[in-house]
Order: C-alpha cells, then structure tokens, then sequence
C-alpha cells in the first residue's frame, strides 16, 4: 500500500463556485455615442454599425465613438440610480397648495427614471437576455474610470454616460 493522501474534490462546491464567479464576472459590450453636426444633437445606441449611419431627421452622416464597457457594471450603477430617484419620490411630500409648482420636479424625476429603464433595457440587448447586477457589496468606485456625481440628486454617472466627453464641442 502506499501512502498518498487523496484530496476529495466536492464537485457541489465547485459548481457553486463557478456559478458564483460567473454571477460576478464583467460582460463586456459597447455603447455607441452619435453626434450630428447639422443638427449639433447627441444621441447613443446600443447597435454598432460599421459603415456608419445617417440621422434620421436630415440625413446627415453622423459622427460616432465607440465606448466599450462592463454591461454588469452599468447595470448595478443604473439600478442604484433608480433606487436613489425612488428614494427622492418618498421624500417628497408636497403641501397641497404647492403641487402646481413641484409637477415640474415631479415630473423631471419621472423622465430621470424611464431613462435608466430605457438604459437597462439596452443594456439587456447588448448582453443577449437578462443582466444579474454586481452585489451590494460592489464599488462602483472600483472602476477605473471617470464618475460623475448629479447634484443635489446623487446620480452616478460613468463615462459611457458622458458624451460631453466623448464630444466636448456639443452643449448636453
């Protein structure tokens, strides 16, 4: 007989693991900022489109910058956002006589929010199907890139999310 020891390999444990790992790892993808010099307007898509494309209202060859990003990462940031602008609705709590003039704060936090909806639903297409966010856990200062924070409604935006610096010429 000899005397080696086995190591026991609980395949349980490791399915669990690359599971956990899988859940965890960044999906790379791509957002396609457009800009069109006639109508100096910007817009991002989700599609790339290799030999370019023309503006819909005036037919102008638009300009475009590929950023590449961690459609994961997006997600959580954009999740996080929808969480922040639910909490602004909670806490506005508007005296009766008010409520004509705060439907223009109302209604900005509702455009706020159908556009990170909008967001995580292109995000959800460049991913192929349904995008599992990083855990509560995650930082998303641990990203490697430039984040910009919207005052006084604790917004975070990544740079994907910045086409002024993709075209600092045009007004956002």
């Amino acid at each position: 007989m000899s005397n080696t020891t086995a190591k026991v390999i609980n395949l349980a444990d490791r399915r669990a693991k690359k599971e956990d790992e899988a859940r965890n790892a960044p999906i790379p993808g791509w957002i396609v900022w457009l800009h069109c010099p006639k109508c100096n307007t910007l817009e991002y898509s989700e599609v790339s489109m290799p030999d370019g494309r023309v503006h819909k209202k005036c037919g102008t060859l638009v300009e475009e910058e590929e950023i590449q990003i961690d459609v994961r990462a997006e997600y959580t940031i954009s999740m996080r956002n929808s969480k922040r602008l639910d909490e602004l609705f909670r806490e506005t709590k508007i005296p009766g006589f008010m409520k004509p003039l705060a439907k223009k704060g109302i209604g900005m936090l509702e455009n706020l929010q159908a556009a990170e909806k909008e967001y995580r639903k292109r995000l959800e297409n460049i991913a192929g199907g349904t995008v599992s966010p990083y855990q509560d856990e995650w930082d998303e200062k641990s990203l490697d890139m430039d984040l910009k924070i919207l005052d006084p409604l604790g917004l975070i935006l990544t740079e994907a999310r910045q086409p002024d610096l993709h075209f600092p010429e045009v007004e956002s």
